[in-house]
């Protein structure tokens, strides 16, 4: 009996073997390639995060220091605001206090107003003992007359002159309340 012999051609085999691996390969190499620009772009964005939380953190810190200060100016300053209520009324609020005052205004004899406004803010100077005093005018120039405005801003003169008088600091704020309503679009 003859044995016959299997001829087996490795050649073929060898190639479709080498083939499968550099397709193998290439796969690995491309998947690499997008596992490292992916890397590289979770790098960018976390280093755009922690910018992004230093901003905040120091923008936070911003406002506490702001905070801080203006608790403690108004902790030792006296604040009081003057404004025209409707029904000819001049309102006299002060910061902390329970209830406004409210003085009526007469077109036909402001002296009434004039001198209760007045000696509501020399009351003001008696009580800042060596504090700073800011007088607060706010108004809607759409709302208020003009005989109003002049009685109150001449009373807030006086009461500058009389708290450089007494060498107090006094600061007069006058804000038109029409003018932030349209900046906020109403």
């Amino acid at each position: 009996m003859r044995r016959r012999e299997i001829f087996i051609e490795l050649t073929s085999l060898l190639d479709v073997i080498l083939i499968m691996l550099f397709v193998l390969l290439t796969q690995a190499r491309t998947q690499t390639a997008d596992a490292l620009a992916a890397a590289d772009a979770d790098r960018a964005r976390a280093a755009q995060l922690a910018q992004e939380a230093a901003d905040a953190r120091e923008e936070a810190e911003r406002w506490q220091r702001q905070v801080l200060s203006d608790e403690l100016v108004l902790d030792h300053s006296l604040v009081v605001t003057v404004s025209v209520a409707s029904g000819g009324l001049v309102r006299v609020e002060r910061e902390g206090a329970d209830r406004a005052l409210y003085i009526p205004y007469d077109w036909t004899d402001d002296t009434y107003a004039a001198n209760r406004l007045r000696s509501e803010l020399a009351a003001v100077l008696r009580e800042a003992d060596g504090q700073a005093v800011f007088l607060v005018f706010q108004y809607d120039r759409g709302s208020i007359y003009r005989a109003e405005y002049a009685l109150i801003e001449d009373l807030l003169r006086e009461s500058k002159l009389d708290a450089r008088q007494r060498e107090l600091t006094l600061s007069i704020l006058e804000l038109d309340t029409a003018s932030l309503n349209h900046e906020k679009g109403e």
